[in-house]
């Protein structure tokens, strides 16, 4: 028979036993973490959105450090090599040599017609149209988190106007707006007879595609919001005798962090694209800035012959736009807790 001393000792050892046994580590190693650890363990499992991960993150520090890349390489975007050496080009403006006059000096080749370096131009086009799209997404969630969480949480004749003009706003043709709008804007900072500034070209694009670009954030984030100002804490904060942008930046938005981090993932790439495509339409960004839209624009006249200068563009904002979005995606499932993975 055991003594109440021995069974008390055995239980204890039992439930020690138990709590550092094998089947015991994953319930214990959940139970302490936040989150954001849970979040992160989520995401690392999703091989695909690391990946993604690595190659955004390659695609920004490209943008960042393209002066120095191309520093090493020893070309700049701007200088039209083909003019300065004649043995670069053929009598019809076509690199001499294979896939578009690769070489040693010039990695993925030269352009037709003036022979401006494709790398250099490629580098700094990655920068152009990522910090364009970048601002344009930055101020286009701004403004579509503010209006969209203001409308859930007053509602009223304030929701009821401000739906109606982004129901509007939303019906518009976006592409064919953006080309006439932006014509317009600079013709308002500069006059015809002048020649317009790069970065006033860069806050022109910026301002038309934000006024075209907050309304889906601003949509999406009513609906949520419209739930949850009816929460305790809201109301808690109600009792308390805080205002209602008080209620707003404090109360709802930090509660809608994560909705707000998945949709500037998936934001981002459309604006990059969309700001290629006024470029290549001639109401963007001109020469001799570079641009991933003009690269396709000046490719486009040569693809029968140097079908490689087209190719190098082209594949390179394939690769951000998919990784991009795969990497939003992913983002979205980690953040989710009722993705099961």
């Amino acid at each position: 028979m055991t003594t109440p001393t021995e069974d008390t000792t055995t239980t204890e050892q039992v439930v020690v036993a138990s709590a550092t046994g094998d089947g015991a580590d994953k319930p214990a190693a959940l139970l302490g973490r936040t989150p954001g650890q849970i979040a992160w363990s989520r995401f690392k499992r999703n091989r695909a959105g690391v990946f993604c991960a690595g190659i955004v993150l390659l695609y920004i520090l490209v943008a960042i450090l393209a002066p120095v890349i191309t520093g090493l390489q020893g070309q700049s975007p701007y200088i039209p090599y083909g003019t300065r050496d004649l043995s670069l080009l053929d009598d019809s403006g076509l690199p001499i040599g294979p896939n578009g006059g690769m070489s040693a000096a010039h990695w993925l080749g030269l352009t037709p017609s003036n022979g401006f370096d494709v790398f250099a131009q490629l580098i700094y086009g990655i920068r152009t149209s990522l910090g364009i799209g970048l601002l344009i997404t930055i101020f286009s969630s701004i403004f579509g988190i503010v209006i969209g969480v203001a409308q859930g949480y007053l509602g009223g004749r304030f929701d009821y106007l401000v739906g109606r003009f982004s129901d509007l706003l939303l019906g518009l043709p976006t592409q064919l707006f953006f080309i006439a709008f932006t014509p317009i804007v600079l013709i308002w900072f500069v006059p015809i007879d002048r020649e317009t500034p790069v970065y006033m070209r860069v806050i022109a694009i910026v301002l038309v595609q934000t006024f075209l670009g907050w309304m889906g954030t601003a949509r999406l984030l009513r609906g949520l919001s419209l739930s949850l100002r009816e929460r305790e804490y809201v109301e808690a904060a109600k009792i308390s005798g805080a205002s209602s942008w008080r209620i707003i930046f404090k109360e709802l938005m930090p509660n809608l962090a994560t909705t707000i981090l998945v949709q500037v993932t998936l934001m981002l790439p459309a604006m990059v694209t969309a700001e290629a495509g006024l470029s290549f339409l001639g109401v963007g960004m001109v020469s001799p800035t570079p641009d991933w839209g003009l690269m396709f624009l000046d490719a486009s006249s040569y693809y029968r012959d140097d079908l490689t200068y087209l190719m190098v563009p082209g594949i390179s904002l394939m690769i951000f736009a998919i990784a991009f979005n795969l990497f939003g995606d992913s983002v979205r499932d980690a953040l989710d807790p009722k993705t099961i993975r």
